[in-house]
């Protein structure tokens, strides 16, 4: 008796092999591994950039402020004041310490001879204001009457004239930046002839310099944990 066999062989080309979807272990090792180091080397340079647009816009709008307030008493007939708001949403002026809150800008008809604060009156128009600084940085504007460091102090307004000068002899506008401290710092500075001038680093200090060529350092206090 003959026993025949079939044999069968399948085709290689038509097999095919079964994988579990998803990641090995170590394939998902690596992927945390490389995403850990992304995050390390792009969150620290996110984080700066957003800090340099938010001190450099607080910058430019004070500058903005000042040249417009600058313009407008040349043009006369009225002094220009910029003063700190009294409060966030308050159109009023404040102290010394209220620049945070944001400014104004406004053609001041009633002045007083002497005043620590200006005040805006029924006749006064404001011409433009600023909303409070964000990030907690700080501004302060520092001023002296006899373009001397050793009479500058804090100063709760600045008043152009008709000249184009102000009613101080020269002064600063410090911002500070909370996030970075004073070498990332601004000063403006506010010279003689009321000419606007940003304050720049020199020898002897990391930090921009007033008006009076001090570190701004005085000013603006380091980040906790530097």
């Amino acid at each position: 008796m003959v026993i025949k066999f079939q044999v069968y062989i399948a085709d290689s080309l038509s097999m095919k092999i079964n994988r579990p979807d998803g990641f090995t272990l170590i394939e998902l090792l690596v992927t945390l591994s490389i995403a850990g180091i992304l995050l390390g080397i792009g969150v620290p340079s996110f984080s700066n950039a957003i800090s340099e647009s938010r001190i450099s816009s607080q910058y430019n709008a004070m500058v903005g402020s000042l040249y417009l307030a600058r313009s407008e008493a040349v043009k006369g007939p009225g002094e220009v004041t910029v003063c700190p708001k009294s409060a966030v949403e308050v159109l009023q002026c404040g102290s010394k310490t209220d620049w945070k809150n944001g400014w104004i800008v406004f053609i001041d008809r009633t002045t007083v001879q002497g005043e620590a604060e200006a005040t805006i009156d029924a006749n006064d128009e404001i011409l433009s204001h600023e909303a409070q600084l964000k990030g907690q940085n700080t501004i302060l504007a520092i001023g002296s009457n006899s373009n001397a460091a050793a009479d500058a102090a804090e100063v709760a307004f600045v008043r152009y004239v008709q000249d184009g000068g102000t009613l101080w002899d020269s002064g600063s506008f410090i911002v500070c930046d909370a996030a970075r401290g004073a070498l990332y710092s601004r000063s403006i500075n506010l010279v003689l002839t009321g000419d606007i001038r940003r304050g720049r680093v020199s020898s002897g200090s990391d930090s921009p310099r007033d008006v009076f060529n001090r570190p701004i350092s005085n000013y603006c206090s380091e980040p906790s944990g530097t």
